[in-house]
């Protein structure tokens, strides 16, 4: 798998400078890469900015202000914020991401808000019990989750759907509120896809698979044999 090549140490390390807080356990072994750790919404909200920012972690707060009887400021909330990846690595993760929501598992938030760019990425655990969409645009990020109160039951049957995926539901909702928060904001684009290691990418929605001519294998003519006459 590729966290165990580039190593588990480092797929943590990377989770925990996008947003997933210390208090989430998170232990470097194998199944790390599937997301067997358990974040709050918030978490993966944050960690999914952090991709939408190019790589700008800003640290979430609920409260923005709070004002006195007398309309005076008595709290108000202030972004702390932090470079945590190169925003090169960024645009080749959006580019990737991106694909989920045109043509991979996400593909129905295109069907939604077919004029924006969008990225993202879906997440089912075992049995159904649970099912996550965490996406963003140049504009906004977020995270839905469906679990029942008790994690261990499936959510499939729910709405009538035999398998409740984050393709399904949480995609859907995650891709409406988008739109409506957007509405009135213009489209916005996100960076091109630098190629890291130089190496483009290949749209495969469409590519015809090719041969190079050397290992094409020429059918062989049969050669009339002489028989002799008796």
């Amino acid at each position: 798998p590729l966290g165990m090549k580039v190593g588990l140490e480092k797929v943590v390390d990377v989770a925990r400078r996008a947003g997933i807080p210390e208090n989430v356990e998170m232990v470097p072994a194998p199944s790390v890469s599937l997301g067997v750790a358990s974040p709050h919404v918030i978490d993966l909200a944050a960690a999914y900015a952090t991709f939408a920012a190019q790589g700008i972690y800003a640290k979430p707060f609920i409260i923005s202000e709070v004002k006195g009887a007398n309309k005076g400021v008595l709290y108000q909330g202030k972004i702390q914020a932090q470079e945590v990846f190169n925003k090169d690595v960024m645009a080749d993760l959006t580019y990737a991401l991106q694909q989920v929501t045109i043509s991979g598992t996400g593909a129905v938030v295109r069907g939604i808000m077919p004029n924006r760019p969008a990225a993202g990425k879906t997440g089912t655990s075992n049995d159904n019990a649970s099912a996550w969409f965490n996406g963003y645009t140049p504009q906004v990020a977020a995270s839905v989750s469906f679990y029942r109160d008790d994690a261990t039951q499936t959510l499939n049957g729910i709405g009538g759907l035999t398998s409740v995926t984050g393709g399904s539901f949480p995609a859907r909702i995650w891709a409406t509120f988008a739109s409506a928060y957007l509405k009135s904001q213009p489209v916005a684009d996100f960076p091109s896809p630098v190629n890291i290691g130089g190496t483009a990418p290949v749209d495969l929605r469409n590519s015809v698979p090719t041969l190079p001519l050397d290992s094409v294998v020429k059918t062989p003519t049969p050669t009339p044999s002489k028989t002799k006459k008796r």
